[in-house]
């Protein structure tokens, strides 16, 4: 059964805002807007690559709206605004994001709960499957393309993870384990970023960059 507060809140919002609770409501706003952003920025780094930092900003800013008119008068509204805002980027994640975070001990050790096997993990003394993975190769013409216009000139251009792994994976050879570990990050974060520098530098050269 839901609270006299909360029924409360919920019918401030359905009524129309008269024009001086706008000019507060908008004075919050302003005045949170680095909250927001920051929050989603968090969960942003937090959860890179699988979520957009923009997409996240835009929820917590769309929640700092909705709940800058249900603060209560009296009270400091950054604490409800936070809860808010942090509640409205974990339903984001959980409609839009299907992650399960299994420890990598848990992955050595081949005890996944779920039952599944992680590309990470060895076996029989075997190499594991990410050191197997070969980079993937470059296409003829795009090679042709980046000596004329200088690989590493286009690598600049890249967001600093992307320009990272590639060049760690690419030009000079590694594994996506040893870039991982010279990293400190997963062998799967490594690919990933590195799967979207080439698909960058792809479009770069198919557009004459």
């Amino acid at each position: 059964m839901a609270s006299p507060a909360s029924s409360s809140r919920r019918q401030q919002q359905s009524t129309p805002l008269s024009r001086s609770a706008l000019r507060a409501r908008n004075a919050l706003v302003l005045e949170h807007l680095p909250l927001a952003d920051a929050l989603a920025s968090a969960a942003a780094r937090r959860l890179f690559p699988l979520v957009e930092r923009e997409d996240l900003i835009q929820v917590a800013r769309e929640a700092l709206v909705r709940s800058a008119p249900r603060c209560r008068a009296g009270e400091p509204p950054a604490p409800y605004l936070r809860r808010c805002i942090q509640g409205a980027l974990q339903h984001h994640l959980c409609d839009r994001v299907r992650l399960v975070r299994v420890p990598r001990r848990l992955h050595e050790q081949g005890q996944c709960p779920l039952g599944h096997l992680s590309l990470d993990a060895t076996a029989d003394s075997e190499h594991c499957l990410l050191d197997q993975l070969a980079s993937p190769e470059p296409e003829p013409a795009s090679s042709e393309a980046m000596n004329g216009l200088g690989l590493e000139q286009l690598v600049e251009q890249l967001p600093a993870a992307q320009a990272t792994a590639l060049r760690l994976t690419v030009l000079e050879g590694l594994s996506l384990r040893a870039a991982a570990a010279q990293l400190q990050i997963s062998p799967m974060a490594v690919q990933r970023a590195q799967k979207k520098a080439l698909a960058a530098l792809r479009q770069q050269l198919a557009g004459g960059g």
